[in-house]
């Protein structure tokens, strides 16, 4: 990235937000029940909207008991996922929930800190407030290896510029950052490539990374679910709203899609790190671009800024003649061993007592039977569902059971769960 392509503060300011975003469309931005009601208007997915609290006396007459399992409770104007409460689940009794992290919130709690959001305690100018609740949006699936339970939800930012989407970034949550998506706080930034939705290279508090923080679990190669879905909405919300220069976030529900989560006019310059390309040069290139429709406006982009990197990005992943796998047994219990990984073999296999010992053998786990002969003879074996966990990827499969007591591995891969995950074989053991 050279230092004469990164777009900096004033130049963002002065070239590009001042001269491109008009003082209407700023106004819905800087409101998030200001941008809900616009979405609402023209049609546009967002979370739903289920209260909102203006004065004492709405927070006090509000029936709490009535809110479902999971909700989140916001600011309207507020900065950097400050005041922001994620329910994700009720608690033992009525009127308690937990948050994200785990924390027992009552009616009492709830109301106090609305009250705090009106009073201006999370807003940018310390002035008065708006709170409202929303509906929570659980994260997609693709993100789970990289969450637990004390997350809340990654985002997709897209930065637009006249109809172009310009560069992208998926921002996910960490322990650090309190379950936020956000950045500042301790939240990992990922490139994402116009092209194709794969991410590409990652930060953690704007230093470079390969994994997610505490893990091995890769951040480069990632396929964003909905991704040409996500371009469009973010170019077709361009066209509605006066504002040329802007970035939209997005949550993905499992069943419902992307959801437009909020509107920035004044977007952070932290995506050119995540992406190790600078806006500048960027903006620059189609600044005086003639752009016909939503789909045009696409395909330029994709045109311009695909990312070359990704073309090296490994779709397949590769493992080694011999592998440490995790077991997940009955109850969730773990165990990590050498596998190994055997193309000579159709199905997995595992070793009946170890079998036994993660409670794979109980009736509720197997699946089927059949006759298997070798040079030893006729051997009927048992088929038993089993997870576990190869290079990052998690498998949920059938094996299976042998006696295995006598070989040197007691849980050996083969070629169908192999293929059915795309992996590749490097027949050189692991360095």
């Amino acid at each position: 990235m050279r230092y004469s392509d990164i777009l900096g503060l004033n130049a963002r300011n002065h070239l590009f937000q001042a001269r491109f975003n008009r003082r209407s469309g700023k106004r819905i931005a800087n409101s998030k029940l200001e941008t809900k009601n616009f979405l609402r208007k023209h049609h546009l997915p967002h979370p739903r909207l289920l209260a909102t609290f203006t004065d004492y006396r709405q927070v006090t007459e509000f029936k709490w008991d009535q809110l479902p399992p999971s909700f989140v409770l916001k600011p309207d104007k507020s900065y950097g996922g400050e005041g922001i409460i994620i329910i994700t689940r009720g608690g033992t009794y009525a009127g308690e929930w937990l948050t994200n992290s785990g924390q027992l919130k009552t009616i009492r709690d709830l109301q106090l800190h609305t009250l705090d959001i009106l009073g201006g305690l999370y807003s940018i100018h310390n002035l008065t407030d708006t709170a409202y609740i929303e509906e929570y949006v659980p994260p997609h699936p693709i993100f789970k290896r990289y969450l637990t339970s004390t997350m809340g939800t990654p985002d997709i930012g897209i930065l637009t510029f006249q109809k172009i989407p310009i560069m992208a970034f998926l921002r996910l949550p960490t322990k650090e950052s309190n379950g936020k998506a956000n950045l500042h706080q301790g939240g990992v930034g990922v490139g994402v490539d116009l092209g194709t939705g794969i991410t590409t290279y990652a930060i953690h508090h704007d230093k470079y990374t390969t994994y997610y923080p505490g893990t091995r679990h890769k951040l480069r190669g990632i396929k964003i679910p909905y991704w040409d879905e996500m371009l469009k909405l973010a170019v077709e919300l361009q066209t509605k709203i006066r504002l040329g220069y802007m970035r939209v976030d997005f949550v993905v529900d499992p069943l419902k899609g992307p959801l437009i989560l909020e509107i920035n006019s004044k977007p952070g310059l932290s995506i050119q790190l995540a992406n190790k390309t600078g806006l500048r040069r960027r903006l620059l290139r189609v600044m005086d671009l003639n752009v016909r429709s939503i789909d045009h406006g696409i395909q330029i982009a994709k045109s311009l800024f695909a990312s070359s990197l990704t073309d090296r990005i490994q779709q397949r992943h590769i493992v080694h003649v011999f592998e440490d796998v995790t077991l997940v047994g009955r109850g969730g219990k773990k165990l990590r061993l050498k596998a190994k990984i055997d193309t000579g073999a159709w199905r997995s296999s595992i070793d009946k007592q170890l079998a036994e010992e993660l409670g794979l053998l109980r009736p509720e786990n197997v699946v089927g039977r059949e006759i298997y002969r070798s040079a030893l003879g006729r051997e009927e074996r048992i088929w038993v569902k089993i997870k576990f966990f190869l290079a990052g990827k998690r498998i949920e499969t059938i094996v299976n059971v042998a006696d295995r007591q006598n070989l040197n591995f007691r849980f050996l891969i083969g070629r169908l769960d192999l293929a059915k995950h795309s992996f590749l074989v490097d027949p050189r053991p692991k360095s």
